[in-house]
């Protein structure tokens, strides 16, 4: 399918990787997302195993990925603070080359899309999807006011409440809110407690709470809690900051202090709902595919979903330059991942 055009939508984590590796393989590529390019900046951090580090050092420059982040490397305290269980990261870097980390997901976003910029490819931010015409063997895609197109196929890389999904599966499962917040901050604040070498996670009495240090001095933590209540609109929590902050310091009153200290001293907070897919018996319908989250969303606790996200553009577009037809190549997509 080489010199095909290719419509990626989304541009996250999965849409850039995937558009610079089809580029190198001769494919033209448009990418567009329906958020602003101000909101790309938006989130905390998360973790890359060394399945999904391995395959940025093919795409960016791999030392800009250090310049902020924390540590991979975990310990398990119990609630008072008594460490229950370690996994540690040393013998990562003699079986992969490399080990694990915590790094800002805007970081990551910001160097793919740099990368995919130097390639000639300009994203189309504010370019909501609305819908498909196909021609024969050709797909064009309406976004609002304009038709962009032909397109050879069409890929969403639109995460858990990906409209490409919506829309070739529109009797298809909605995420399911798993009544269940993530939150945290990354900020410079001054803690008594020491701050741990090692990313230190709690199992409080009624939350869980993980923190950790960057290389650069910030306090990273996130706490999980549970929520009743579904989301209006699927991304929005009905909390203010302080009535947030007051939330969490409820929750984990009883822990160690170091918790309270962080949460207490935090002023930016973010928030965000967590949601699961039931699987999709199948990822594509004639000309588009689904991948990274909008195929196949795992929750955040497994520290996989990037990683994954990245693996699919890689098997993705091998697929794609292997095979002539697009059923085959999609077909051989899904049953490799």
């Amino acid at each position: 399918m080489k010199n095909k055009k290719i419509l990626i939508v989304g541009s996250g984590i999965a849409g850039p990787a995937l558009a610079i590796q089809l580029i190198k393989m001769g494919f033209e590529v448009d990418v567009i997302e329906s958020r602003e390019e101000k909101d790309m900046e938006e989130g905390l951090f998360l973790g890359l195993s060394p399945n999904g580090i391995n395959i940025l050092k093919g795409l960016i420059e791999e030392e800009k990925l250090y310049q902020e982040f924390a540590p991979g490397a975990i310990e398990f305290l119990n609630a008072k603070g008594k460490k229950i269980a370690a996994l540690d990261t040393d013998d990562q870097s003699k079986k992969f080359g490399t080990q694990s980390i915590q790094v800002k997901r805007s970081l990551i976003s910001h160097l793919l899309r740099k990368e995919l910029a130097k390639h000639g490819v300009s994203i189309r931010y504010g370019c909501k999807l609305k819908g498909f015409e196909k021609d024969g063997e050709l797909i064009f895609a309406k976004t609002g006011g304009r038709t962009l197109g032909p397109f050879h196929c069409v890929v969403g890389a639109d995460g858990v409440h990906s409209k490409t999904r919506k829309l070739i599966f529109p009797n298809g499962p909605d995420p399911i809110f798993t009544n269940h917040y993530s939150t945290g901050a990354a900020e410079k604040i001054q803690v008594v407690n020491s701050m741990p070498k090692k990313v230190q996670m709690t199992f409080g009495n009624r939350a869980f709470f993980g923190l950790m240090q960057s290389n650069q001095g910030e306090v990273w933590w996130f706490n999980n809690f549970y929520h009743k209540e579904t989301p209006v609109g699927g991304e929005k929590i009905n909390l203010g900051q302080d009535d947030l902050k007051a939330r969490l310091i409820a929750l984990h009153r009883d822990d160690h202090p170091i918790i309270v200290e962080t949460i207490s001293k935090s002023k930016n907070l973010f928030a965000y709902p967590i949601y699961e897919i039931p699987p999709l018996p199948c990822w594509f319908r004639e000309q588009v595919v689904l991948i990274g989250d909008a195929a196949h969303a795992v929750t955040p606790h497994t520290g996989q979903g990037a990683s994954l996200a990245l693996e699919d553009s890689v098997v993705l577009s091998r697929c794609l330059s292997t095979y002539d037809s697009l059923e085959t190549a999609f077909t051989r997509f899904q049953a490799v991942r």
